[in-house]
Parts: C-alpha cells; structure tokens; sequence
C-alpha cells in the first residue's frame, strides 16, 4: 500500500501539482496506512515560534475541524515548551510514538484535549513526526490521531508501520520545502524586476535624503552601547511622522528621550507639549487633551483649545500613556488615524496637526490581554519603539552620570565639584537602581547636602542600602580603587566583574548575561570592548 501511495505521491510531485493537494494526498495516505481516526499536517512559521495546522483528514463523524489553531512552541521565559509533544518533536527532531496519552508521565496533553472536544475525538494513541530537511532541520510536524482505529484496535504503530510512515513524511518535507524555495524565488524575482524597473524614475525623482541632525539634549548623558543604540533608532525615526513609543523602566527619561525626538525632527521650532496621562481623572484628561465648548460641563464658561491644539505643528508626548482610560484611547486612536479631535460638548471635529509620541513602564501587552489597553491603538503606537535600558544594564555610564550631576548641581549653587569618596563610589557602582538615572541624581543630591562644602561624599553620606550593596557576592569589587580617571576605573571595574561572571558561568555568554541582567548582546559588545578572552586550555572541546 505505502509504495503505490509513494509512486502516486511522487508523481503528483513531478507534475508541479499545487503544494495543498499534496499535502491533502499526504493526510489521505497516512490515514489508510495507519488506519487512524485523524491525520494533520502542521507547518513551522517563518520565525520558528509556532505551528499552523495546514491540512488536516478525518475518519468518521466529528463536530469541527479545528484548522487553523496554533501550537506555541516557547513559553514566556523563551524558553522550548518540551512539555507540548509538537513543541518536543520539533526541538528535538525526534518522533513520538504513545500508546495510551493518559498512562504517559512528563507531557502536557491539553492541546490534545481541546481539540478533542472540539471534534468529539477521544485521542488515546498519539504519534508526531517531524518533518524534516538537510538531515536535521524540522519544517513541520506530521501528527496521527488514534492509529488502529478502523479495525477497533487503537494503538502505538508497529516499527514496520512508522518506518513506511516515515517515508511518506520524508518525501512531503522535502517537496513542502522545494515549494517553498520556488515561492520565495519567484516572488524575489518578481520585486526585483519591479524595483529595476522603477530604478531610472526614482535616481531622477529622488530628492537628498534628509538627515536628523541629532540635537542631544544636555541631560541626555551616555556612551554605552545600549543608550547609543537608543540615540540611532531617533536618527532613523526624528524626520518622519510615525508615532514613536518609547519604552522603559520609570526614571530611564522616557520624556527627555521624547523631547530629543522633537528637537532633532523638522518640527523643532513648533511645540513641545507634555501631558501626563497618569496625572488626572478621565473627565478632565479628556477636555485637558481634546479642550472642550462653552457650557460642555459645570465650570465651563469658556472656549478651550486641548493640548492637540497647542500642539499643531509640532509634537504631543503622552507620558504613561498605557493608565489612560479606555475610552479616551478609542478618541487618540482617532488623532492617530484621521488627525481629527473633537472637543467635549462639540458635534464638530478639527484638524490639527500633532506627531504623537507616548511613553510607558508597563508591560503594554499584559494590559491588552486583560482588556485594558486598546490592541489597535497598541499597534498605531508601536509603528517605531524605542526601548530605552535600565540603569543597570549600562554601567560603564554611571561615572559619567555622576560627573554631570555633581558638576550641574555645583553650577547651580556657586559651589566647587564635590568629590566622591573610595568607598562610597563603589557602592555607587555596585548599587542595582531600581530607580534607574532619576534614583542615582537623588541619591547624590542628598550625598552632596550631607557632605561638608570642600569635602568629599562618604559612604555615611548615601541611603543606607547603599552600604551593603558593597559586601553582597554578586556585586562585589576590588577593594583597592587603581590608578587613573573616574572612566578608566570604572571601566576596569567593569571588565573584572564581566572576566568573573564569565568564569563562573563556565564561559557561557548566555548564562553570564542572566546572571548578570543584561542582555547576550551586551555581554558579546563587552568581552569586545576589554578584549576578554578565554583562557588558553579552557578553550571548547
């Protein structure tokens, strides 16, 4: 039986039959082979992050199919769901061949489960192939429900049986891929011909790409990796239009970032206007935002404009824009979309016209799963985020940081620079700051008013909790402070701790980068920058 279907199949293939009917022959072949209830074939999306059923065949009576559901693959953490039987075929390109699913130990079955009751299936017997190419690459799944199920004996297939069966999803694998390869050919072929063919018209037509000029803002202090990345994504985005969302933890200057957005697109000479959307009640966020009409509510004895108006031409910056009320959002929604408001009381709208910037230190996606938070205004927002890291995850900035603070806070009070104590900048520098950059300002600001003028800031001159960031082992430093600059120290500083954390890590740079909080990319941009290498003999095998 599996050779004449091997030879039908083979020769569908040669014809240049359309990949859907093979994929159906292929569920029609494993359904008479195993003598299975149900047969599916399941694809890997681009991204390697799900399974979509594509093809799917049944014996006998079920409710609904249920094509089209998706198999999550990672759990939250990023990490493989080996515990979802499609998610362990694909991680490991092994099959899986159950018996009885409710007498199997180390599985999640409620994928299973569901589907069953969607159709009225009772799956007991389980097996998952992986579809798989150039020997270790797995595209797909094939999955049988229930084989046996036509001559009343369910149950795991015999070697004979799974071996033909492999077989048969080999040779779907290999011509579901092929297909695959000659869409993506064509469809490359076909934009590249349509851009060669636009080329003369566009080298003509093309004005000079403009170019933010990148107005810093003077508290916008940094040179690490993370906030330089931040810095070129607002070069990208500053001359364009799109909505930016800037994200962060709170006292990363979500606002400072978006007012260097303003000030380096063509719209800096118009305002800037900053609205907390944290800081008031719906009703009068609502006429604050959007003005309102004489005689609109109780005290409204007069015209107003909104902020969208004063904002027109320039750009309007929605601080903690992930608290604002449901029904507001659907209003913002419409300034994104139309570039129309309408003040409260009014049957009119305006035009106006404002670049919106929002900025959040929630996790937006959360609020949208609880229905907090509209999805579309989510995706109108997000066109081009800016994350901007945590305090923590860019420590070779904290000396700078220091500097500018005490130098800024000197300027203002007609003081001289305060220094900073041994001691006390290694607790600067071990200290995690929950508060990020507006916590560290805070902190030397009440360091600098306990120190005596012409004196430097003790460590008795910090919080409390600052003192015994020194002495826990997974933020411990040299004692004794080397020759050189403030930058230099730290940057010392830094590549010990990054040559430790690598070693107890065993050289493993994902291991080191959670240990340490940051990202793989960070610790990579690191070990590069110091020129940290592993030691000769400790080299992988």
């Amino acid at each position: 039986m599996i050779l004449g279907d091997l030879i039908e199949l083979a020769g569908a293939m040669t014809a240049g039959v359309k990949v859907e009917a093979v994929m159906d022959q292929v569920v029609e072949a494993a359904l008479d082979l195993t003598g299975a209830e149900e047969a599916s074939l399941f694809t890997l999306d681009t991204f390697g992050q799900t399974l979509h059923r594509a093809c799917s065949r049944h014996r006998g009576y079920i409710k609904a199919m249920p094509t089209g559901k998706q198999v999550i693959l990672y759990g939250a953490d990023m990490m493989p769901n080996l515990k979802e039987p499609a998610a362990f075929v694909v991680s490991t390109g092994t099959m899986l061949n159950l018996e009885d699913i409710d007498k199997v130990i180390g599985y999640d079955f409620d994928r299973i489960r569901e589907e069953d009751k969607l159709g009225g299936l009772s799956t007991r017997a389980l097996v998952i192939l992986p579809l798989t190419i150039q020997s270790n690459r797995t595209i797909g799944i094939l999955q049988v429900i229930n084989p046996g199920s036509s001559s009343h004996a369910i149950r795991a297939l015999p070697d004979p049986v799974l071996k033909e069966l492999q077989s048969l999803a080999g040779l779907a694998a290999l011509y579901m891929w092929n297909s695959r390869l000659v869409e993506d050919n064509i469809r490359l072929k076909r934009q590249f011909d349509r851009h060669l063919a636009e080329l003369p018209k566009q080298i003509r037509k093309m004005p000079p790409k403009k170019e933010a000029e990148l107005k810093r803002p003077k508290g916008l202090i940094g040179e690490s990796p993370p906030i330089e990345h931040a810095i070129k994504l607002v070069g990208k985005a500053a001359w364009s239009n799109v909505p930016i969302l800037v994200r962060g933890e709170t006292g990363t200057g979500k606002e400072m970032m978006a007012s260097f957005v303003h000030m380096s697109s063509d719209r800096a000479g118009k305002p800037f206007v900053v609205q907390n959307c944290a800081a008031l009640p719906e009703a009068l966020l609502e006429s604050e935002l959007f003005g309102h009409v004489k005689g609109a509510f109780t005290g409204a004895n007069t015209t107003k404009f909104g902020l969208a108006h004063e904002a027109n031409g320039g750009t309007l910056f929605l601080d903690e824009i992930g608290d604002m009320p449901l029904a507001l959002q659907a209003k913002v929604l419409r300034l994104l979309q139309e570039g129309e408001v309408r003040r409260v009381g009014s049957t009119k709208t305006e035009k106006v016209d404002v670049r919106i910037v929002g900025a959040t230190n929630i996790n937006l996606e959360e609020k949208i799963a609880c229905g907090e938070f509209r999805q579309d205004l989510f995706y109108r927002l997000n066109v081009f985020p800016i994350n901007l890291p945590p305090l923590r995850e860019r420590p070779s900035d904290i000396p700078l940081l220091i500097d500018h603070f005490l130098r800024s806070a000197a300027a203002k009070s007609g003081h001289q620079v305060p220094v900073i104590a041994s001691d006390a900048l290694d607790a600067l520098m071990c200290w995690g700051y929950p508060g990020n950059v507006r916590e560290l300002k805070n902190i030397l600001d009440r360091g600098r008013l306990m120190a005596e003028d012409g004196y430097p800031i003790e460590l008795s001159h910090l919080p409390p909790e600052l003192a015994g960031a020194r002495h826990e082992t997974g933020n411990r430093v040299p004692g004794l402070i080397p020759e050189g600059d403030l930058k230099t120290i730290v940057g010392q500083y830094e590549a010990m701790v990054i040559e430790a954390k690598m070693r107890e890590a065993n050289w493993n740079k994902t291991n080191a980068a959670r240990i340490l909080n940051v990202s793989r990319r960070t610790i990579i941009d690191k070990l590069n920058r110091y020129n940290i290498t592993r030691p000769v003999g400790l080299e992988r095998p």
